[in-house]
């Protein structure tokens, strides 16, 4: 049934030309711009057989139908890996907080964009529901925030945020200008407060599976290795029937998102799901690791009107 299962997706990959959404960036300080990360092959076909070999074994049970090549034909493409033109590349952020961030007070944060004219860039296309995300990371990768700024025209986003700890955080706020690709931004700031207590080794996790919000939530892996497209898959099972959950809500337009890092906070990758409508129970993400090396993911879901988030680390090689 494995076999007939990947046989059918890749089909359905095939039919739909499915590439990655993954973003890879590197530290360059301050006002960050970043590329998608290069497609690890320039033939298609080749591409797709990649993610055919990467697909995870997920059982019977938890299989999708969404999944099936003639409902995946009817699903959204997403856009190949693209880089930015120079114009995208003059694309820039200003970060002004109104006040010291400070852990467990409210600090309110102003983005600015503009262009390489100088001038705001004011029109956005809306993506995922929102027209700008905005995630904060911890260094130590203990604190995971994805909050949505309210926009106020003239390339003027505003939201008050609250730190749960002390420390340094880093901030990649994704956006798409009307005309262009989703860009990412970056910035690094220190949160006055107490911080966590020892900086901890990230190390990857010793189980693929926990338990949240009366859920078993399993992570499986398909041929996991840097550089070439792999796929995840977050399955859900009610904990005390033993039943797929097949209750879960759109959360921002999507079954799931998933965001990843290093324990440098150097590399962001943010995918969507390939069954983007499904209800669960199964989520399927397709994911490129840019580098071998250890990564932390957060899955974000959302079910009974609440959004959960699931955490792994995984080791790359």
């Amino acid at each position: 049934m494995a076999k007939t299962w990947k046989t059918a997706v890749f089909a359905g990959l095939l039919a739909v030309a499915l590439l990655l959404l993954g973003k890879s960036v590197s530290d360059g300080g301050g006002d960050e711009a970043f590329a998608r990360s290069p497609s690890s092959s320039a033939d298609p076909d080749a591409s797709m057989a990649e993610m055919m070999m990467a697909l995870p074994e997920v059982p019977k049970e938890m299989q999708d139908p969404l999944l099936d090549p003639m409902m995946l034909s009817q699903m959204h493409t997403h856009d190949g890996v693209q880089q930015e033109s120079d114009a995208e590349r003059q694309v820039r952020i200003e970060w002004e907080w109104d006040g010291v961030p400070e852990a467990g007070v409210q600090a309110r944060l102003t983005l600015t964009i503009t262009g390489g004219d100088g001038l705001p860039v004011a029109d956005y296309e809306i993506n995922h529901e929102k027209k700008l995300h905005l995630i904060a990371i911890s260094r130590d990768l203990s604190q995971f925030v994805h909050v949505h700024p309210d926009y106020e025209g003239q390339g003027r986003f505003r939201i008050g945020m609250t730190f749960p700890t002390g420390g340094e955080y880093r901030l990649f706020a994704d956006f798409m200008p009307i005309g262009m690709i989703q860009l990412t931004r970056a910035e690094r700031i220190f949160v006055q407060g107490a911080e966590p207590e020892g900086e901890a080794a990230v190390q990857a996790s010793k189980r693929l599976k926990t338990v949240v919000r009366g859920m078993e939530v399993e992570l499986h892996l398909g041929h996991l290795m840097a550089g070439m497209p792999s796929t995840i898959a977050f399955t859900f099972r009610d904990r005390k029937t033993g039943k797929p959950v097949r209750d879960l809500e759109p959360y921002l337009g999507a079954v799931g998102h998933v965001v990843a890092t290093d324990p440098l906070v150097e590399r962001y990758i943010h995918v969507h799901p390939v069954n983007a409508l499904s209800s669960g129970p199964q989520a399927l993400f397709s994911i490129d690791f840019p580098e071998s090396g250890t990564y932390k993911l957060w899955g974000q879901f959302k079910r009974g009107g609440e959004v959960f988030v699931v955490p792994f680390v995984l080791e790359v090689p």
